[in-house]
């Protein structure tokens, strides 16, 4: 059983686990025809008159089999010495987005894709219930950032607590809101369309555009139009709309920068008691072609070596090539 520990100072939590090895007796366990390699599916996309659990399917989602965040048991919140630390309960989903071990984003037909996020909103429906729970993350890496499992994946990760990360970005969306009293990313894409200079592409529901203060080069924000706190409220045109705006947009980082390794991280409200309507739910993108300083380490203060304009423009022409 893992753990999470509050580190006093920064008020920082940790999860403390010790990872379990990783194998697979027939290839991928993830492709099709190794559907008893994986935990019984929690949700899947099938063919008509397909049994759960067998080939036939478009998506599935499983439980991982080495979760860091457990479903079962007790929080037991307590004291050791000055830190906090309770057990390491929530939940640690996997989202095999296509039976195609070979495709990802840049080239997955636009459909699969809103496939894909509408799994993760019915998932974080589903999570919700658990009232223990207070914050769903879903991360996605792409190239060797996925580890020994190249097959297109994601995680659904759900939390007993809010994560430092997250609570910061809540507090400066509540303080902007009691002075201005608008949403900060409303405010910040009314901006940006009216610069243009860091306006990647736009649907009728999204922007996508690279922040004023990029921390990472190439990093880029996709933020709905409409202010919606909660992923989970999204309808499915809405995640049509997305789909598309996402192939387009990995398409072109595939493009510009070589088919590079990248992160992704979409951000939605806590829930329960901590559910914030100021809140604007959204989408960040790491492409990872330069590697975090020990500087950057040290003191949180990032070294972004491409000005996010510059970022835009190659960007921009990559998407009109």
């Amino acid at each position: 059983m893992s753990e999470l520990r509050k580190e006093p100072i920064a008020q920082r939590w940790v999860v403390i686990t010790q990872p379990e090895e990783t194998s697979a007796q027939n290839g991928c366990p993830f492709c099709p025809g190794n559907e008893g390699e994986t935990p019984p599916e929690l949700y899947a996309v099938r063919g008509h008159g397909t049994e759960p659990n067998t080939p036939g399917w478009q998506l599935r989602i499983v439980p991982n089999k080495h979760p860091f965040l457990h479903p079962g048991g007790e929080l037991n919140k307590r004291g050791f010495g000055i830190s906090d630390v309770m057990n390491g309960i929530g939940a640690h989903e996997i989202v095999i987005e296509t039976p195609e071990h070979a495709q990802h984003w840049a080239t997955m037909p636009s459909a699969q894709l809103a496939n894909v996020f509408s799994a993760y909103r019915e998932r974080m429906l589903a999570l919700r219930e658990d009232a223990r729970l207070k914050y769903i993350v879903v991360v996605k890496n792409h190239g060797t950032l996925a580890g020994r499992l190249s097959h297109p994946h994601s995680h659904v990760v759900a939390f007993p607590v809010v994560p430092k990360r997250i609570e910061e970005e809540l507090s400066g969306t509540f303080e902007y809101y009691q002075f201005h009293e608008r949403c900060i990313y409303c405010d910040m894409m009314r901006e940006e369309t009216g610069w243009h200079e860091r306006l990647i592409l736009e649907t009728s529901g999204f922007l996508a555009l690279a922040p004023f203060a990029s921390r990472y080069p190439f990093e880029v924000w996709v933020i709905p139009k409409d202010h919606v706190p909660d992923f989970a409220q999204v309808e499915e045109l809405a995640l049509s709309d997305l789909a598309r705006l996402m192939r387009q947009l990995f398409h072109a980082l595939k493009k510009a920068l070589d088919d590079p390794f990248y992160s992704v991280a979409l951000h939605s409200t806590p829930l329960q008691e901590r559910f914030q309507r100021q809140y604007h739910w959204h989408v960040e993108i790491r492409p990872r072609v330069a590697q975090a300083t020990g500087f950057e380490w040290a003191t949180g203060v990032f070294i972004n070596p491409i000005p996010p304009e510059e970022a835009a423009v190659r960007l921009r022409e990559a998407l009109d090539s």
